[in-house]
């Protein structure tokens, strides 16, 4: 009897080996999209920015007017860019919007090297530029990126002016410009 039943699970093992068994198969599969767009936005922190300058005389007669930054607060240039493949890289350029630089004088933007935050691809300043009404780059190579958000993030900005010509400055009360940063594809 034990060899009967010996040979009949042999034979069964054998059978099932000889005939697959088929079940029904209950996975389903299901596509996942999603989309990133193109980014590219730019702001200056902190939000309140205002950056003011003197003239004033020399404590010395017939000595060199003195330029003093009247204003100690810090500002920073933040982004994010999300670029396509093998596109160019974008750069962010300033220029003055509103307002007019007074004769004799040069006003120049500095944005210093990027901070660690942030992501790989951040820009890289271009260092001390003269700022006009036509837009100049101010920081180049920027590729799918962010700098983080706020005060000590992205670039430190430095704003300084210079005498050129003393002779075209006239006394006047406020001057006031504006200066425009806009990031976009180079």
């Amino acid at each position: 009897m034990k060899r009967f039943r010996k040979n009949i699970v042999l034979t069964t093992f054998v059978l099932m080996q000889a005939f697959p068994v088929f079940s029904q198969l209950n996975d389903k599969a299901v596509n996942v999209r999603f989309t990133v767009p193109e980014i590219a936005v730019v702001d200056i922190e902190p939000a309140l920015n205002n950056v003011e300058f003197a003239i004033s005389a020399s404590d010395q007669p017939g000595a060199e007017p003195v330029v003093e930054k009247l204003s100690e607060e810090s500002l920073w240039i933040n982004y994010s860019s999300a670029i396509r493949p093998n596109s160019n890289k974008r750069k962010i350029v300033a220029q003055i919007s509103e307002g007019e630089i007074p004769a004799g004088i040069a006003f120049f933007i500095e944005a210093s090297a990027a901070t660690p935050f942030g992501s790989a691809n951040q820009g890289n300043s271009l260092g001390k530029v003269q700022m006009t009404k036509d837009p100049r780059p101010i920081i180049s190579g920027i590729g799918s990126c962010y700098t983080g958000d706020g005060v000590n993030m992205g670039h430190e900005l430095k704003y300084s002016i210079e005498i050129t010509d003393f002779s075209k400055i006239e006394s006047a009360g406020d001057q006031v410009f504006t200066v425009m940063y806009t990031i976009s594809d180079n």
